[in-house]
């Protein structure tokens, strides 16, 4: 009974929910991870903001690692009591493996058959992504004289914050319809052209001129949203803007042609094809791991976007009624730091969107058994999400370990794949 007491409590750094004892005290095992290697490496950091008091739980620790080390000492975690010797693929392979910290974050949806979910599974095991610990972090650790770059969202962040703040005149017109029409649609004749390499401030000044601007206004458009808490809202779309721009950009590919997909290839933008395999990031400029070293990690994960997404998809031919009521079942998987009245919000907008899909499948489509197409949609929208949770356990040991030598001003916002 004991032993089950512990693994509710929460860890006592981030106030996720713990597994247990490390080095002294109650916390999860990628604080434990992280207590482990400053001390192991010796490393000194430095505060971010200079007072050592930043907020590091939830997405906070990924913010100040000099004031989460110091809180990893304040609970009670002892240096004596790590081990030099210890092998540290331990910590690694139990979060990869643990899905405890994921089930909240799920959504729920209706019902479908046991055939079908077990059929869903069986597709789902073939790509099921296998990561060695001892190949995730067998690199060589960066110069400590190498300067750190500078990736500064903040403008961003403030230019969509003034955005949450205005308020725009009240409309008749339903959230389905309203969100479906601030989706652009297939350009005309696009010029298409497949990437080989694609330096990584490339892809930030996409990030931060065109998607990540793009979505919050998508996400602004919705009448209902509008009713959340600024601050709460900042969070809810820095938690689920990169799932709804991959959903969204799989769909996109699935509309201009089968051709794309059957080329493991993806639309990252109307113009650019990303190709799974062949394209890669050059993150040489702020990592010491080698490009391919970095797609290996996350080519898998790709792949299956590919495969069991976007092919889905392209069958199913969606129209984008039918993409909104994806989005929004997207909406707020992640619900780290999200209130419980944000939540709710959210779980209204979700019964809202699917009333109103009702209507709109019994108005203005042919379908006379819609029911079927809405339990396919969320299945897709259910494997999206597994999909998604699983690739972000390997992103937050980017975060653990220190991958990427720069300063990310907000790395929410830093989410490169």
């Amino acid at each position: 009974m004991e032993i089950e007491k512990s693994k509710e409590k929460e860890c006592l750094v981030c106030r996720k929910t713990s597994n247990g004892m490390h080095f002294g005290a109650i916390s999860c095992r990628a604080c434990a991870a992280f207590f482990r290697r400053a001390t192991v490496l010796n490393i000194q950091y430095e505060c971010k903001k200079g007072d050592m008091d930043c907020n590091i739980e939830g997405r906070g620790r990924f913010v100040c690692r000099y004031c989460r080390f110091l809180k990893c000492q304040q609970i009670g975690m002892k240096p004596d009591k790590v081990q030099l010797d210890y092998d540290p693929t331990y910590s690694i392979k139990g979060l990869l493996n643990d899905d405890s910290g994921s089930e909240g974050s799920r959504t729920n949806s209706p019902s479908c058959s046991k055939s079908e979910e077990e059929s869903e599974d069986s597709e789902d095991q073939k790509y099921k992504t296998k990561i060695n610990p001892d190949f995730l972090f067998n690199f060589s650790p960066k110069p400590s004289n190498k300067p750190m770059a500078k990736i500064d969202f903040s403008d961003l962040s403030q230019k969509i914050e003034y955005l949450f703040d205005c308020k725009t005149e009240e409309t008749e017109k339903d959230d389905l319809e309203i969100l479906t029409n601030s989706i652009s649609d297939i350009p005309k004749n696009p010029q298409i052209q497949e990437i080989h390499q694609m330096e990584i401030f490339d892809i930030i000044h996409l990030l931060k001129n065109e998607t990540i601007w793009k979505w919050a206004k998508w996400m602004n458009s919705s009448q209902l949203l509008k009713t959340i808490e600024k601050q709460q809202k900042m969070q809810l779309f820095r938690n689920s803007w990169n799932i709804l721009h991959i959903f969204e950009r799989l769909y996109m590919t699935s509309k201009n042609s089968s051709e794309l997909l059957t080329s493991n290839g993806i639309l990252i933008s109307d113009e650019l094809l990303w190709i799974c395999g062949k394209s890669y990031y050059n993150i040489s400029s702020i990592s010491e791991i080698t490009n391919q070293y970095f797609s290996t990690l996350f080519n898998p994960y790709l792949q299956r976007f590919i495969d069991l997404i976007g092919k889905q998809l392209y069958k199913m031919q969606l129209t984008n009624h039918e993409l909104t009521f994806c989005l929004i079942q997207l909406l707020g998987y992640d619900t780290t730091d999200l209130t419980q009245n944000t939540i709710e919000i959210i779980e209204n907008l979700k019964h809202q969107i699917a009333d109103q899909m009702h209507n709109y499948y019994s108005n203005y489509s042919d379908l006379t058994n819609y029911s079927y197409r809405l339990i396919k949609l969320i299945n897709i929208v259910k494997s999206m999400k597994k999909i998604s949770i699983e690739k972000n356990k390997v992103k937050e040991l980017f975060y653990i370990f220190d991958i990427f030598h720069a300063d990310i001003s907000d790395p929410y916002f830093f989410d490169i794949f």
